[in-house]
C-alpha cells in the first residue's frame, strides 16, 4: 500500500491512514495565509476559516491544471493546517497511529516509529522542512502546552512536556537541542488507557493463577510495588491492578507525569495529583514529595503512586506505611531482590538523607509484595511478562527485609508458583477469596497468548 506526497509514491506503514498526504511547504504556506484571520477566533470558528481558505487555494490549484483534491484530502489538509497553527504541527499524524508506542525524531527528516511489538519502522516523511522549523514548532508547543509555559532555547536545551494527543492519556515528549548534533525528540504514547489483569493474561503477561492471586491481593488491600526496567510495562500493570480496586473507594493518584488515567473512569472517585515544573520565570514548582504529603490530607482509601525516581521515595514509604492499605506504586529495579537496596539508594537523595537502616525498616513495614516485570526483545518482536513475585517480610539478620519468592521463573523465564505466602498474608488473602490451590500447579496455568505473543 502506498501514499502520494507531491506525486511521489511512498510505502505505507502499519496503521497509516490512506490518501494524499500534504507536504510541509503547502501546510506552512496555508498557515501563513490564515494566521492573521485566525487571531481571536474561537474553536468553533477556526474550522470554517481554514476550510474557506483551502477552498480558495484548491481553486487556484485547479486553475493551474493540477489534479483536484477530494473532500477527504481537503479535510486532511485542513487538519494539518489547524495542527500547524494550534496543535502539534508535523507531529500530529504520528500521534494518531494506534500501533505506535514510541516516536524517535533525529532531526526534521529522520523519524523512527517503535511499534508495540518492538519493531522499528522508518517514517518516510519529514516532520518539518528544516531543523530550524522543527525547533520553532517545539518552542511554540512548550509556550502553550502543559501546566506551565516552558522555555526551550539554547539557554534551556532540555524540556519534558505532556502532549494532549495520542489517545485519552495523551503522550509524553522529551526534547534536547544544542547538547546534541541535531534536535532530538522522543515521544511516548500511552496506548492502553483501560486494561485489566484478564487483558494482560490474554497477552501472555501472566497466567491464570497469578491473575487470581493479584486480583485477590488488590481486593485485600495488600501494599504492592511494581518494578522492572525501562519500558517493561510497569505503568500498564499498575493500571490493570487498579482496575481491580473495589468501587466506592476514594483513590488519590500521585504522579510525576500523569499516565495512569484512573480519573477518566467517571464511575470512580479519584483525585489525580500531578507534579509541576517551574515556569520560565522559575516559579510554580510542585514536587512529588509535596503532593505525597498532600495526598494523605485528602482522606484516601488508597494512595497510588506513579514512578518514583528520587528522594520522594521517603514520602512514598510514609504514604504506604501510614496505616492505610492497598497502596501501590512503580520503581525502576533490575530484579525484585534488588528493590530494598534500590530504595535505600534513593533514600540517600532525600533531604535530609534517609539512613540505610531506616530505609530497610520502612520498606519492611510499608510493603507486602513486589511484582517484577521482565522485557524480552527478540527477532519476532517484544514480550513483557511478570518474572517474579516476592513477599516482603521483616528485617532479618542481614539487616535487610526478608524476601520470599512466591512466584518465580521457570526455564523459559515465566513465573510459576514456588511457595505459598506467610501465614499472616495467607490469612488476609483467604479472607478475600484466595483459592490456595493456585500453589498446587508447579507448572503454572499458562494460556497461549493471543496476538502472536505481543504484549501491551
Amino acid at each position: 500500500m502506498t501514499a502520494q506526497i507531491n506525486g511521489t509514491s511512498r510505502p505505507r506503514l502499519v496503521g497509516q491512514a490512506a490518501g494524499w498526504v500534504p507536504d510541509n511547504a503547502t501546510v506552512q504556506g496555508l498557515r501563513e495565509r490564515v494566521a492573521d484571520r485566525l487571531r481571536g477566533t474561537g474553536p468553533d470558528e477556526r474550522a470554517g476559516v481554514v476550510a474557506a481558505e483551502i477552498s480558495a487555494w484548491a481553486h487556484e490549484r485547479a486553475s493551474r491544471g493540477d489534479p483536484p483534491l477530494s473532500h477527504e484530502d481537503e479535510r486532511r489538509l485542513a487538519d494539518a493546517v489547524l495542527a500547524a497553527v494550534f496543535g502539534l504541527g508535523g507531529l500530529q499524524p504520528l500521534l494518531e497511529l494506534d500501533d505506535v508506542e514510541n516516536i524517535h525524531i533525529h532531526g526534521h527528516d529522520r523519524v523512527w516509529l517503535e511499534l508495540a511489538d518492538g519493531q522499528l519502522q522508518r517514517w518516510p516523511y519529514p516532520v518539518a522542512d528544516s531543523d530550524s522549523e522543527l525547533l520553532e514548532q517545539l518552542e511554540a508547543m512548550c509556550a502553550r502546552l502543559g501546566q506551565t509555559s516552558r522555555e526551550f532555547s539554547p539557554a534551556q536545551p532540555i524540556v519534558n512536556l505532556r502532549l494532549p494527543a495520542g489517545g485519552p492519556l495523551g503522550a509524553r515528549l522529551a526534547a534536547v537541542r544544542e547538547v546534541t548534533d541535531r534536535p532530538r525528540v522522543a515521544i511516548r504514547r500511552h496506548r492502553l488507557a483501560h486494561t485489566t489483569l484478564a487483558d494482560l493474561r490474554r497477552h501472555g503477561t501472566l497466567d491464570a493463577g497469578l491473575e487470581h492471586f493479584l486480583t485477590v491481593a488488590v481486593r485485600a488491600g495488600v501494599n504492592m510495588l511494581v518494578t522492572g526496567g525501562p519500558a517493561a510495562g510497569k505503568t500498564t500493570l499498575l493500571r490493570a491492578l487498579c482496575a481491580g480496586i473495589p468501587p466506592g473507594e476514594h483513590i488519590v493518584t500521585v504522579e510525576d507525569d500523569q499516565e495512569l488515567g484512573l480519573h477518566l473512569d467517571l464511575e470512580r472517585v479519584v483525585t489525580p495529583l500531578e507534579a509541576r515544573t517551574a515556569n520560565a520565570e522559575g516559579v510554580g514548582e510542585v514536587s512529588m514529595d509535596a503532593l505525597l504529603k498532600q495526598a494523605l490530607r485528602h482522606s484516601p482509601s488508597r494512595v497510588i503512586v506513579g514512578e518514583v525516581r528520587g528522594g520522594e521515595i521517603t514520602a512514598l514509604l510514609r504514604a504506604l506505611g501510614n496505616g492505610a492499605t492497598g497502596g501501590m506504586g512503580t520503581l525502576h529495579a533490575l530484579s525484585a531482590r534488588a528493590v530494598p537496596d534500590r530504595i535505600a539508594a534513593l533514600g540517600q537523595l532525600a533531604v535530609p538523607p534517609l539512613p540505610v537502616e531506616a530505609a530497610h525498616r520502612w520498606t519492611a513495614s510499608a510493603l507486602d509484595l513486589i511484582v517484577h516485570l521482565v522485557r524480552r526483545d527478540h527477532a519476532g518482536g517484544r514480550e513483557r511478562f511478570v518474572g517474579e513475585v516476592v513477599e516482603v517480610g521483616a528485617v532479618g539478620d542481614a539487616t535487610i527485609p526478608d524476601l520470599t519468592t512466591l512466584f518465580g521463573p521457570n526455564q523459559e523465564g515465566r513465573v510459576v508458583p514456588v511457595c505459598p505466602p506467610s501465614p499472616q498474608l495467607m490469612t488476609r488473602l483467604q479472607a478475600h477469596g484466595l483459592d490456595r490451590t493456585v500453589f498446587s500447579h508447579p507448572a503454572g496455568q499458562w494460556d497461549v497468548p493471543e496476538h502472536g505473543g505481543e504484549t501491551p
